[in-house]
Formats: structure tokens, C-alpha cells, sequence
């Protein structure tokens, strides 16, 4: 058996850690083999397919690619996969399910005579949470309202004022909140969060909004929400550079209920309206436009006593 050169030292640019642990840091290496049978004119290439998670899914076939092209095979129960492709030099690409990270190799090698084997390691997408980033909660009871917050969330990172046994403050109408001696224009939360990426099936509800063109789309979006002026400012001080900084955006909203996934709120007295808005957004690359449904977007109803949160999470765009 050889190993291919290339693959073999970008592989042992891991080793500074113990042996053990160098089989979870690679995604993919090569290796040749020799078998009894297989003739000096034939090809075989054998894709052996390691996973991040004990339990991947219940995926059985592996989706790939030979130089672009696009094909789907079942794995057997080791998880491999036989091919056959004339002898050449060949970039592979592989996608097993929106769970896993793609891979994609350099250039290999498919020699005859020779078992050409592929050794993947899908990762997970998320090896690591991600932070939900600047919920913010608004108040605003109808007349001055002693009013007690609790927030019920996984991961909890940060809170202004500090969240203690929940938040007690005084609400005015205006959305002023006085809390140990002090006056808040919001309260504030941060978490770290794991969820599914909505857009890695590249079929999401939402919109791809161009850099230049995230403050107008923001300001658009938000006054037909239902945002006021003050929030509509908060929101877009705080996410608009990040957006304008990319040249293309992907951007989908949940609402209400879709939040609780991040997050629960329980609030006394009880609002006649809790309205919780969170953007979801990624970098992207513009070309994936016709995979998207354009989202419709609510108008909330702000009548009474009447809560506003809005936050956001960053995500990578991982596509095939």
C-alpha cells in the first residue's frame, strides 16, 4: 500500500495531537491498494465513510461528484461505496445530508490496476454552538406597570441588567424600564445556541438582499412588521454593517412561537401581545436566488400592552 503524497502531508499537519485523536481532524485522505484479481486495465475506487456523530442519520446513500458531475449511490451497511471510473485524474465531491459538512478533494489519482480508496470524515455543521446575538425585549404596558421577566433559555451567555431571579422592573408606556435605581431603554440577552441551518437545502423562505442594498431592505422590511422608529434604529445599527459587508445575504425571519426553539419567555402581568422577531441570516453568493421562496411577512399587532423582542443568529451557508 501507498499514500497518495499530497493528502498524506496535509494529514500529518495534524499530528501535534496524540495518535488517538489524529483520525477525528482529517476529512478526507487517500490511500492505494493493492488487490488480488483486479486486472492491470481495470479501476476501482472504494469511499469508506466516517461520520462526527455515532448516529448520523438515516441517510443510506452518498451523493457525489467526479470533476462536476452530479450522482447518488446507496452505501452498504460499513458505510463504503464501490465506483468505477476510467483511469484519470479526478476533483471529488461529497454530500451525505444537510447534517454534514460537503467535501471536496483535490485532485486524485485514479490509477488502474490499483484500489483507489477514499477515506471521508463528514463533520457535523455544528461542531460548536453559535450565539444568538442582542435579544432585546422591549416593554410597553399601557400606564406605568411593576412587571416581572423571566427568561428560560439553553446556553445563557450574557444579560444587561443582570438576570437574576428573572428581571423586576418598572415599565413605563414609552418603553422606558427602571430597574435598581436605573433606567433601561431594553433588557438584553445573549446565548449560545445549536440549530439546524435553514439554509442548507438551498430552499428556504427568505430573501437574498445585496450588501448595498441591506439598509433600505431593513427599513422596508421592519416598518411593515411593525417596528417603530426607535426600534427600527436599534435594529439596524446593530445588524446593518454586519450585512452591508457582504456582498450578497441570505435572510430569513421567525416569529413568535418559531423562537421558542432559542428561547422562552414568561412575562407578568401577562401582555396582550408578545411580538419576538429573529433574523437568521449567512454570507452568500447570490447565485441561489431561484431556490428560494420570497417570505411573506407579518403585521404585528402592537394594540395594548404590548412586548417587542427581536435578536438574530449568523450562520454558515454550507452548499452543494
Amino acid at each position: 500500500m501507498k499514500t497518495l503524497i499530497i493528502t498524506f502531508v496535509l494529514f500529518l499537519s495534524f499530528t501535534g495531537l496524540a495518535n488517538d485523536h489524529i483520525e477525528k481532524m482529517y476529512t478526507y485522505y487517500v490511500t492505494y491498494d493493492e488487490e488480488p484479481g483486479l486486472s492491470t486495465t481495470e479501476t476501482k475506487v472504494l469511499i469508506s465513510c466516517g461520520f462526527s456523530s455515532d448516529d448520523p442519520s438515516e441517510v443510506s446513500n452518498l451523493r457525489y461528484g467526479l470533476n462536476g458531475s452530479d450522482l447518488e449511490a446507496p452505501l452498504t451497511e460499513g458505510n463504503q461505496l464501490i465506483i468505477t471510473p476510467a483511469a484519470g485524474k479526478y476533483v471529488f465531491q461529497f454530500y451525505y445530508s444537510s447534517r454534514f459538512r460537503e467535501i471536496e478533494t483535490d485532485s486524485i489519482k485514479v490509477e488502474t490496476g490499483l484500489v483507489t480508496h477514499i477515506h471521508l470524515y463528514f463533520q457535523e455543521v455544528y461542531d460548536n454552538n453559535i450565539r444568538l446575538k442582542k435579544p432585546v425585549i422591549y416593554l410597553y404596558p399601557e400606564t406605568a406597570t411593576s412587571v416581572s421577566v423571566n427568561l428560560n433559555t439553553k446556553g445563557l451567555a450574557f444579560t444587561y441588567p443582570l438576570l437574576n431571579d428573572g428581571w423586576k422592573v418598572v415599565a413605563q408606556p414609552d418603553g422606558t424600564l427602571s430597574c435598581g435605581g436605573k433606567n433601561y431603554p431594553y433588557l438584553f440577552w445573549e446565548a449560545d445556541q445549536h440549530i439546524q441551518n435553514p439554509f442548507e437545502t438551498n430552499m428556504f423562505e427568505g430573501f437574498v438582499v445585496e450588501g448595498k442594498n441591506a439598509v433600505a431592505f431593513l427599513e422596508e422590511q421592519l416598518t411593515q412588521i411593525g417596528f417603530n422608529d426607535r426600534e427600527r434604529t436599534d435594529f439596524i445599527t446593530f445588524w446593518g454593517p454586519q450585512l452591508a459587508a457582504n456582498d450578497f445575504n441570505n435572510i430569513t425571519f421567525v416569529f413568535n412561537e418559531a423562537c421558542d426553539v432559542y428561547g422562552t419567555l414568561d412575562i407578568s402581568p401577562k401582555p396582550q401581545h408578545v411580538n419576538r422577531v429573529y433574523m437568521i441570516w449567512g454570507k452568500a453568493d447570490g447565485r441561489v436566488a431561484e431556490g428560494i421562496t420570497p417570505q411573506e411577512l407579518p403585521a404585528l399587532d402592537r394594540s395594548g400592552f404590548d412586548v417587542l423582542e427581536w435578536g438574530g443568529m449568523e450562520v454558515d451557508n454550507l452548499e452543494l
